[in-house]
């Protein structure tokens, strides 16, 4: 989302249908790292490394200031999403970088309120703390656990989410994190999944539907921004159990970018898959990207 000269929202709907970085050496596909399970996750040009279970995406956004949810006294360098789910575990870290990080400030939102502190952490000698809220939204009811961190150049913000408040994924993360070190091999970071095999269930199909943690808004293209175009976009898509979104369909378009826009905000919302008697399955839903001019 941008704010200009006029003011340029995008709103989701879904709708459900039946310290310092050290030279790196080479690049290896995180598919080649051997931690059963779970990958040796050291991101390109990032000041943190991570046992994460499963390959995350990589979402890139402006690096306006205008552009974030940072308030404005530093200026934002880079600014990206690492998001994945794997072992019950959905995480998300957030990186945002600058000359001094420390001046960056987190926004309230209404994610912050009521969190409970849960313990100290310390990450190579680095203080942190681990906060827990219990969340609810319309399909269901897990927990989510922030952490918050400063390096040398970034600022760090992690989200945790799982089904029940105990799950030993969440200690694993966090026993996980640590600065990149010498012979750490830098992680490639493959491209979303564009199809899921198996069956794909239709709401009224499942024991329990999909449960949506953590979306992002699209981005506002400029092209788009400067010819005021507004409308909604309409997708088909299906909730995997692999915990990504796949199976794209369009079925109703915005030109300028606005569609492609919306196809990649698609692909970070990240969820607890559906499940039938039990087990987790594919949840065939309908999403709608609202875009307007004010």
């Amino acid at each position: 989302m941008r704010r200009f000269r006029h003011y340029i929202a995008a709103c989701l709907g879904i709708f459900m249908l039946g310290p310092v970085c050290l030279p790196r050496p080479k690049i290896v596909p995180a598919a080649a790292q051997n931690d059963p399970g779970w990958i040796n996750f050291t991101p390109p040009d990032e000041e943190l490394a991570a046992s994460v279970p499963g390959n995350p995406l990589v979402r890139n956004y402006p690096v306006s200031n205008r552009s974030n949810p940072i308030i404005k006294e530093e200026k934002t360098l880079a600014h990206r999403d690492y998001d994945g789910y794997g072992q019950g575990l959905v995480f998300v870290i957030q990186s945002y970088k600058a000359a001094h990080p420390e001046k960056l400030s987190v926004s309230q939102t209404s994610l912050d309120r009521d969190l409970v502190f849960e313990r100290d952490l310390t990450i190579d000698g680095v203080a942190a703390k681990l906060y827990r809220k219990t969340m609810t939204n319309w399909s269901g009811t897990y927990t989510r656990r922030s952490l918050r961190f400063i390096t040398a150049h970034h600022l760090y913000l992690i989200t945790l989410a799982t089904l029940g408040e105990i799950n030993p994924a969440v200690e694993h993360f966090l026993s996980g994190l640590h600065w990149p070190r010498e012979g750490d091999p830098v992680t490639s970071i493959p491209p979303s999944p564009e199809s899921t095999a198996g069956y794909v269930f239709g709401r009224a199909d499942v024991s329990r539907p999909a449960i949506t943690v953590w979306k992002r808004e699209p981005l506002y293209p400029e092209e788009a921004r400067q010819k005021q175009v507004a409308g909604t976009i309409k997708l088909e898509v299906v909730f995997a159990e692999s915990g990504f979104v796949t199976n794209i369909t369009v079925t109703q378009a915005l030109p300028h970018g606005l569609t492609e826009s919306a196809i990649e905000a698609a692909r970070h919302i990240r969820f607890f898959p559906a499940e039938k008697d039990g087990k987790p399955v594919s949840q065939r839903m309908s999403l709608e990207y609202n875009f307007n001019v004010y």
